[in-house]
């Protein structure tokens, strides 16, 4: 099966059942090997397309590939097989696999400085050909490793995902309470000076009157 991220919407084709000469990344996890040798299949490769370039499908993308890992044992897993694709803009694409143990990531690969399309399609495919396969999947999520600080709809400032944002976050949150706490004083310090200006008023008033008799 594979993974898109490309520039155009996805179309049926020879590629894992969706079409060639794309532009933009595709992931291939390969359970079935051609005509690739010394490689251990399962594999799982990344190509990355300038929508000119084709798949060389006979030798299982040998030719196409930027990076990739052997996963033997993908298929006969007793744990919910999983792959986490982290991608840094113009910097970096790192994809892990979870399929030995639950909660056990292992690296596959990390690329170096990689470009896709600004806008993109996230698409999946899947294709059989002698030997049929099923590849069910069981859900999808995605995040935004990018934050801007700002603030969002509630008017809080919005944390990041590490602990500097978070230290943002606590920090507008004191000012903003330090900010509630000097205006309560404030008014506080305005009641006691005008009932102390009354009552000073008062006695000199009582003490004019006592002075007329």
């Amino acid at each position: 099966m594979a993974i898109w991220l490309t520039k155009q919407r996805g179309t049926t084709g020879p590629v894992f059942g969706s079409a060639d000469r794309f532009e933009g990344l595709g992931i291939f996890i390969d359970t079935y090997k051609n005509q690739r040798p010394g490689v251990v299949f399962p594999y799982v490769m990344a190509m990355v397309g300038n929508a000119s370039v084709t798949y060389d499908k006979e030798h299982d993308g040998a030719s196409n590939e930027i990076a990739g890992c052997s996963a033997r044992g993908i298929r006969t897993s007793s744990n919910p097989t999983k792959i986490r694709l982290t991608y840094f803009q113009e910097k970096s694409l790192k994809v892990d696999l979870l399929y030995k143990s639950e909660n056990e990531w292992t690296e596959c690969f990390e690329t170096g400085p990689l470009t896709l399309p600004s806008v993109a399609y996230l698409g999946f495919s899947a294709e059989t050909g002698e030997l049929s396969d099923n590849h069910d999947i069981i859900s999808i999520t995605t995040s935004n490793k990018y934050i801007n600080k700002g603030y969002n709809e509630q008017g809080t400032l919005t944390p990041a995902d590490n602990g500097k944002g978070k230290t943002h976050g606590k920090q507008f949150n004191l000012q903003k309470e330090s900010g509630s706490w000097k205006w309560f004083f404030f008014k506080v310090v305005v009641f006691f000076g005008v009932v102390v200006g009354g009552y000073v008023g008062w006695t000199m008033y009582r003490a004019n009157q006592r002075g007329r008799f």
